[in-house]
């Protein structure tokens, strides 16, 4: 009977650590010149999770289209690693907001949606701000 209930702890306590969530912070929306269609983003991703996660889709009320980027090209996804943080730079992943359906000035605030592959969707607001 011990040694059913020893099972039982470690197997509910592994099922907790799985349970650990991603989460998005750090927000922020690069101010885009005047008449400018297209701007940056940046998010900070945090993965306490044991297996890796990747951003496959964002969407924002600010831009029609948001396209996953790394450095100056089109990717499928933005990689976060198990136990690690991915912070969000314009050499390296971030995302392109495509399409803005208003004009962004400082102090303007933007909602940014992520997907992920392991069925998480993270959601930050983002400030408008120089760089």
């Amino acid at each position: 009977m011990r040694s059913v209930l020893i099972a039982f702890m470690l197997a509910a306590a592994t099922f907790v650590a799985q349970e650990k969530r991603p989460a998005a912070s750090n927000g922020w929306v690069k101010t885009p010149a005047a008449g400018e269609t297209q701007t940056t983003a940046f998010v900070t991703i945090e993965n306490p999770g044991m297996y890796e996660v990747n951003v496959t889709s964002a969407k924002s009320d600010a831009a029609d289209t948001i396209a996953l980027r790394d450095g100056g090209r089109a990717v499928t996804f933005i990689n976060v690693p198990a136990f690690g943080t991915m912070e969000m730079t314009q050499s390296g992943g971030h995302l392109l907001l495509v399409g803005l359906k208003r004009p962004l000035k400082d102090g303007d605030t933007v909602t940014l949606t992520l997907g992920t592959d392991v069925d998480v969707t993270l959601t930050v607001t983002a400030a408008v701000r120089k760089e």
